[in-house]
This record gives structure tokens, C-alpha cells and sequence, in this order.
């Protein structure tokens, strides 16, 4: 496996001591398990990564320190074998393997195992990168952290306006792409309803999925486009279940009896043969450390209603009309888009988290929160698309009007952290679309990449203070 992002070590530390979340099964480049007892404690002074980690290694336990490196030959690089506070290491964890893979040596005659963390990874390394830099540690520091009181508010909001727009870009490219595949076409997008209702329904799909699932939530959604729905569902959300819990894996080894399951296996396993469609794996869906309310299985039923819409109740042109109406204001066209994504009655998802297990409580199968991520995250970049394929500019004029004027409570990791640690002194709101895109857009592409150099915040601080580089910690 080749490196595919440009990641520190700090960032390979936040996946080793994940564990479970992010690997299984580790051998050794000698093909030996190892099982990990303990991570280890870490150590930000000079020395190993780790201190005091307890792994067994070929069914034999061994207690000592880790060193965690981006490949193989950073070892001899850095000096380790001629460092006498490595003789202590029991295992060497690289995160990419090589092509010319030289052992690393210790100053002591002593062989010192190896373990490639990409070849044992649970979900895709961008999986695990959004995971991570979505949930930062409590060590996490902006790289201009201690400067950034020096930046002038104009500065800040000129470019966070700035990073806004480009997120939105990235978002509206997504869809054209994706819109251009499905036409069979790199010059021409094709009008088709039908087309526009499917990539609406995968991107949407892909929101669901948080950043736990999203991959799997648009696969599935490209297993299953809309015209199976049309034709095989009966026009019921409850065939309409059975397909995204059938072609998703889900219903595989249930034993759970109930009348909801019953009927939902039975309608696929008439329907199977007939859709001739690849089924995903149970196992490939993320349930570990997530609450209940927001598995695959609640987001998928979530998502069974709004198939539903669209094929019965003319989502897409309803979405369109919204925008499109010359009476348009941000405060109207948000309470109908809410209305139009609330979710209806269910009553065994409302009552359940995974089938066959009853939550304590009420679900919620479709949140405000969750609605309105939809709305900026899909619906925004979607209409945008839209209005430049059918030069619609009044649908343009509307979308870029609601992305900057409708008012918003953004609560995530990120916000949290830019606010505390950029914010916390200036008179900065983040209470629109446009400013929590541009701050997440700063905090992914600048921040968590060490980009100072093309950041206008971080040119302004270090041009005042003198640069000087920060390590960050994940």
C-alpha cells in the first residue's frame, strides 16, 4: 500500500492508539501475532513514542517501548541505532511498508520486530483521516496557537470567507463529476430527471452516513440506484427497507423473529435473484463506538423515507421550486426545505436501534442537526450545480444568499477548537453556513496539513511575530 496522504507521526500515533477502531489482526514482519496489551503511554520528550506498552508477540508477552515511524527507513534516518534509550524498544510500528525494507537495528544484538499498520486497517486511510481530524485530541494545537492573537479580525474573516466559497467549489465539483458519469459524458451534462434524482439520492446518502459510514452509505447507494426502488419496491417504505437492509448485508445471520423482520426477509429473499446486485458484508459497516441513534440501520431508515420522496412525492422539484421562487427569503426557504426532509412515523425504527433490539428511548430518525448538515452540505452544492447546468442564475443568486445569511448554532469538534484557540478573543461569529464551511475548510486543509505558508492567518502572524514552526498533536 502506497501513501496516499502526506501524514505526521503524530497523526500514526492518534491510529496506534486507537486499536481496535482502526486495525485488527497484527503480525509482524516475520509473520508472528501480536496481540496488544497495553499501547504504552506516550512520551512527547526525546526517546521511544511509547513507554511501558505490554504486547505478546508469537505467544510470548513482552513489556517495554514503542517508536512509531511513516515507513521503514526512518529508523536509521533518524539515528535510532546508535541510541542507547532504544535498546529498550519491543516493537518498531511503521505505517506504510517499502520496497527496499531495511530492519531496524538497536545499539544491543537483539532482533526488533516490525508491524505495517496499513496492511491491517479496518477502513480506508481517508476514513480514518476525517475520524481522526474530526475528533481532535485534547493536545491538539493550531500551529500559530500561540501567535494568532496577533491576527486582525479583517484578516481572519476575509479569508475564512474566502476558504467558504472553495468548500463549496469542492462540494458543487463532487456533484458535477458524479453527474457527468452518470450522463456518460466529460462535456455534457445530461437533463435527465432521472439523473439528477440519483446523484441527489447518493450524496444524501453519503450525509447519512457521518463519517463512519459514508463510503458505504453511497456505495450502497450506487448498488441500488432509484429505478430498482421504482420498479421492485412496491412503492412502500417498507420494500423500499428491505432492499437497503437486504443489498446492505444487514439481514445476514438475524434470528431475531418478528413481524417487521419476517416480512422484510421474505420480500428479499423473493427480490434477490431478480436484482442480480453485489450485497455488502454486515462487517463493513462502522458500529463500534457509535451511539445507537446513529447506526447504519436507524440512518438507513431514515434514508428509506426520502427514496420514498423522491420517487412518490417530487423531492427534486420541489427542492428546485423552492429556490426558484421569486418570492424566495432564506427564512421561508428553510423552514420548507426542514419541512420537506422531517422525517414521518415509523414504528419499529422509532422503537429500535438494529433489528431485533429495542432502544430505550424514542429515536430520532432525522434530527434539526442532521436536516440541516443536509441542507448545507447536498442541497446548496447540488442547486448550485444546477443553476450553472441550466443557467439559472436566480437559482444561484438564491443558494449563495441562504449560504450566507442563514443563521445557525454550529456545535462539532472542529468549531470547538477553532473557536478556543482562534476565536476566543476576536468579535467572530461562526453563526452562518458560509463561516462553519470556511472554518472547516481551514482546519482540514491548513491547519491539520501544516499549510501556514499559503494560510493568510498564519502569512499574517508569523510575518508579524517571525516564523516558528509547532509540532501539532492529534
Amino acid at each position: 500500500m502506497k501513501p496516499k496522504l502526506n501524514i505526521n507521526e503524530d497523526f500514526i500515533c492518534r491510529i496506534w492508539e486507537g486499536g481496535d477502531a482502526y486495525y485488527s489482526s497484527l503480525v509482524t514482519d516475520s509473520n508472528e501475532d501480536v496481540e496488544v496489551i497495553n499501547h504504552g503511554k506516550r512520551n512527547y520528550d526525546a526517546g521511544p513514542d511509547y513507554r511501558d506498552a505490554k504486547v505478546k508477540i508469537g505467544g510470548k508477552i513482552y513489556t517495554g517501548d514503542i517508536e512509531v515511524h511513516r515507513d521503514f527507513k526512518n529508523w536509521a534516518e533518524h539515528s535510532h541505532p546508535k541510541d542507547r534509550r532504544y535498546n529498550s524498544v519491543i516493537l518498531h510500528v511503521v505505517m506504510w511498508d517499502s520496497e527496499e525494507r531495511t530492519p531496524p537495528k538497536l545499539r544491543i544484538k537483539r532482533d526488533l520486530p516490525s508491524v505495517v499498520l496499513a496492511n491491517h486497517l479496518t477502513s480506508s486511510i481517508h476514513e480514518i483521516w476525517q475520524d481522526i481530524i474530526s475528533m481532535p485530541s485534547d493536545k491538539f494545537r493550531l500551529p500559530c496557537f500561540e501567535y494568532n492573537h496577533l491576527a486582525e479580525e479583517p484578516v481572519i474573516t476575509d479569508w475564512l470567507q474566502k476558504l467558504a466559497v472553495d468548500r463549496l467549489k469542492l462540494r458543487a465539483e463532487r456533484i458535477h463529476n458524479r453527474l457527468q458519469e452518470l450522463s456518460g459524458s466529460k462535456d455534457v451534462i445530461s437533463k435527465s430527471k432521472a439523473v439528477w434524482e440519483q446523484v441527489l439520492y447518493e450524496f444524501v446518502f453519503e450525509a447519512l452516513g457521518f463519517s463512519k459510514n459514508k463510503e458505504q452509505m453511497l456505495k450502497l447507494a450506487g448498488n441500488l440506484p432509484l429505478k430498482l426502488f421504482a420498479k421492485h419496491s412496491s412503492g412502500n417504505v417498507t420494500g423500499i427497507q428491505a432492499m437497503l437492509y437486504g443489498g446492505g448485508g444487514l439481514l445476514f445471520d438475524v434470528r431475531v423473529k418478528d413481524g417487521f423482520i419476517d416480512k422484510i426477509k421474505s420480500f428479499w429473499r423473493e427480490l434477490e435473484p431478480k436484482l442480480r446486485i453485489p450485497v455488502m458484508e454486515r462487517s463493513s459497516w462502522n458500529f463500534f463506538r457509535q451511539r445507537p441513534q446513529n447506526f447504519p440501520t436507524l440512518r438507513l431508515a431514515y434514508g428509506s423515507q426520502i427514496i420514498h420522496k423522491l420517487l412518490k412525492d417530487e423531492l427534486f422539484k420541489k427542492i428546485i421550486d423552492i429556490f426558484s421562487s421569486p418570492a424566495f427569503s432564506v427564512k421561508s426557504a428553510v423552514k420548507e426545505l426542514e419541512s420537506l426532509f422531517e422525517p414521518g412515523y415509523d414504528e419499529y425504527w422509532q422503537s429500535h436501534y438494529d433489528l431485533g433490539k429495542r432502544s430505550k428511548g424514542k429515536n430520532i430518525l432525522g434530527g434539526k442537526q442532521r436536516i440541516s448538515d443536509i441542507i448545507i452540505n447536498v442541497i446548496l452544492p447540488f442547486v448550485s450545480v444546477y443553476s450553472q447546468t441550466f443557467d439559472r442564475q436566480a437559482i444561484k443568486e438564491n443558494a449563495v444568499e441562504l449560504f450566507n445569511e442563514f443563521r445557525i448554532r454550529p456545535d462539532n469538534n472542529i468549531t470547538r477548537v477553532i473557536t478556543a484557540q482562534l476565536l476566543k478573543t476576536k468579535n467572530i461569529k461562526l453563526n452562518t453556513p458560509a463561516m462553519e464551511q470556511g472554518v472547516i475548510q481551514l482546519y482540514n486543509f491548513y491547519c491539520t496539513r501544516e499549510n501556514c505558508g499559503k494560510c493568510d492567518i498564519g502569512k499574517h502572524v508569523f510575518e508579524k511575530k517571525g516564523y516558528d514552526y509547532k509540532i501539532i498533536y492529534y
